[in-house]
């Protein structure tokens, strides 16, 4: 009876980790937008991943139960979330933070097909019907600028659908990965990858910005993002994933658009139309009809 009282109080901590982690995910589309208005993406990222790492250095001594099987894939899943985040950043520069939180919330649809093409799972008709809404809310989220001939915008729709690809395929690999690892090592192992290819994408790039005349606000946004939006994130999310199931995870995780649409507007004053919104709506029931299936065929 204890033990059955323990593991329910892990799993609530595990919830309010990932619902956490939603909350400070939907914050980073309209700062990131808004900071490489300025600072160049892959100097921006390395610097977030870096103090991200740095955050992680009271957990260092985990280091000695390093292995070549946990290295090797804590470098894999660290460059798939690298190319989803150097998709959405650039995709971030011609789209708003609210649809690029629900377009990026599609990979959630996308899992399962991931798991059948790795795993060989087969996909159920319902997920079918998913992925029919999610397309009809992509159109309408593009059907406006098609219209208007704003290709820039489009592109930057588009940047952020490869962005939901990756994301997929990390959700997929991640779940696997924290259940088998000790979190915290492959946690720092994930973010060491990202700072060092951040910062080699930058350095090959020549891209150049005076970080030490920067205004204290700018430093103080990129504390948040590093330590707050990443280290804690990161944590959450994996420490989340190892003591919750994966469909519970994926139905928190449906937060994260929400929580991009509400910090675009109330810190950016981003306004959708109403396509944008009826895109949006289509999107999230998709995502919906996508987790809650699997939840349904996990407790049978």
């Amino acid at each position: 009876m204890n033990e059955k009282k323990h593991n329910k109080k892990i799993k609530v901590i595990a919830n309010l980790f990932l619902i956490f982690t939603t909350i400070l995910w939907g914050t980073t589309f309209i700062i990131t937008k808004t900071l490489t208005q300025d600072i160049p993406i892959f100097l921006y990222l390395g610097l977030r991943y870096l103090l991200g790492t740095i955050g992680f250095i009271p957990l260092f001594f985990h280091f000695k139960k390093v292995n070549k099987r946990i290295l090797l894939l804590g470098i894999l899943t660290g460059f798939i979330y690298y190319l989803s985040m150097v998709f959405q950043t650039y995709g971030l520069q011609t789209t708003t933070a609210g649809k690029a939180g629900f377009i990026t919330g599609l990979s959630t649809v996308m899992v399962p097909f991931i798991t059948w093409f790795l795993y060989k799972r087969r996909v159920k008709y319902t997920i079918w019907i998913a992925v029919v809404l999610s397309v009809i809310g992509m159109a309408l989220l593009l059907i406006e600028k098609l219209l208007e001939n704003k290709s820039g915008i489009i592109i930057g729709d588009l940047l952020v659908l490869g962005c939901a690809v990756f994301c997929a395929i990390f959700i997929v690999l991640n779940d696997r990965n924290v259940r088998i690892f000790d979190v915290y090592l492959y946690t720092i192992i994930q973010l060491i990858t990202l700072t060092l290819l951040c910062f080699t994408s930058s350095l090959i790039l020549r891209e150049s910005y005076d970080l030490f005349s920067s205004q204290l606000e700018i430093w103080l946004i990129m504390l948040y993002m590093g330590f707050g939006a990443t280290s804690l994130t990161f944590i959450f999310q994996n420490w989340g994933q190892k003591h919750q199931g994966p469909s519970q995870t994926a139905i928190i995780f449906t937060l994260e658009p929400v929580f991009a649409v509400l910090f675009g507007f109330l810190i950016g004053n981003e306004i959708l139309s109403l396509f944008n919104w009826i895109g949006m709506g289509l999107i999230f029931i998709a995502i919906l009809i996508t987790v809650l299936k699997i939840n349904l065929k996990k407790n049978k």
